[in-house]
């Protein structure tokens, strides 16, 4: 059924992942810091990131920070083709998880 444009309220209106920005993390590991890692996709129990400049091995440990949520421990699974797929030692909290998809876009390069 159709619904008449004025009687649409603003926030039931889904918005659009253009609108959203990015989800941005940060990666600590011996010492370095690197800011500015887009997340690419993200899990309940990880996240595929685009690398940058950074040189990641298989196997790393790491500590990686999301908006609102720092220092989560992790492990680099794979590299490969400016990626890197990061598993986290324990699962996010569904409710955040939920939170960080409604307000930040993953995707792309």
């Amino acid at each position: 059924h159709r619904l008449a444009v004025g009687k649409l309220m603003p926030e039931s209106i889904p918005r659009s992942p253009c609108a959203q920005p990015p989800l941005i993390a940060r990666v600590r590991c011996k010492g370095m810091e690197v800011a500015g890692i887009k997340v690419l996709d993200l899990s309940l129990a990880g996240c595929m990131i685009g690398i940058g400049g950074w040189l990641p091995r298989e196997e790393q440990r790491v500590l990686v920070s999301l908006p609102d949520l720092p220092n989560l421990p992790a492990g680099v699974l794979w590299v490969e083709s400016g990626r890197a797929g990061i598993l986290f030692d324990d699962l996010l909290n569904p409710v955040i998880y939920e939170h960080l998809l409604a307000a930040y876009a993953c995707g792309g390069e």
